[in-house]
């Protein structure tokens, strides 16, 4: 009965992130923020989409969406940027993250922001448009409409560099997507723990790669 309602629980928890209104979102991850539920991702300094994001980024700038309470910003080594801004719809996940990064002094230019990731409208260019594992809390119809649009805030020779739990099973059909629709630059496929980093750009800027 437990695992049934678990279960429940959790395909709740999916339309809500997926396809809940605004409000129905940020309502539901201040909660989950709030209880601790994602304290078990609050120290991930050996992930393996770093090496991506800090040769990607070179000292460039890096836009993180869904950044949750402030990992990359201070797990990656503050050489490889020097302006940084992280996006997330949970209030509580975003003073979480401006506490860490100022606790950790970092003396990168760095920028925090409550927003919907879907409707969220950059006010610059970045060298890095980074989604870890966040890609897959928009509704999958409407993913590569908003890569589509994003693409526009990437500079000339700028990447999406995207981490999902794998590129098989549950979350293939967004990596095959990916993979038909824009320029994948670099694939690399993690078996412990699962995990899959896909860097590319637009196919109208393949020749700038």
């Amino acid at each position: 009965m437990q695992t049934a309602t678990r279960k429940l629980r959790n395909i709740v928890r999916r339309l809500v992130h997926s396809y809940g209104t605004n409000g129905a979102k940020r309502y539901l991850w201040n909660a989950e923020f709030a209880s601790g539920e994602w304290k078990c991702l609050d120290a991930t300094p050996d992930d393996c989409v770093y090496r991506f994001v800090a040769k990607h980024a070179a000292n460039g700038s890096i836009l993180d969406l869904g950044c949750g309470s402030g990992n990359t910003a201070t797990e990656l080594d503050d050489t490889s940027y020097r302006d940084y801004t992280g996006v997330d719809i949970s209030d509580v996940a975003i003073e979480k993250a401006r506490s860490r990064t100022t606790h950790k002094r970092r003396s990168n230019t760095y920028r925090y922001a409550q927003s919907d990731i879907f409707s969220y409208v950059p006010a610059e260019r970045y060298d890095v448009i980074l989604f870890r594992d966040s890609i897959y809390y928009v509704a999958w119809g409407r993913i590569q409409a908003m890569l589509d649009r994003y693409s526009t805030y990437l500079k000339d020779r700028g990447v999406f560099v995207v981490r999902m739990w794998n590129g098989t099973d549950k979350y293939k059909p967004i990596a095959e997507m990916i993979e038909s629709a824009f320029h994948v630059v670099e694939r690399y496929q993690s078996e412990d723990p699962q995990a899959i980093v896909l860097v590319f750009r637009p196919r109208h800027r393949h020749g700038s790669a």
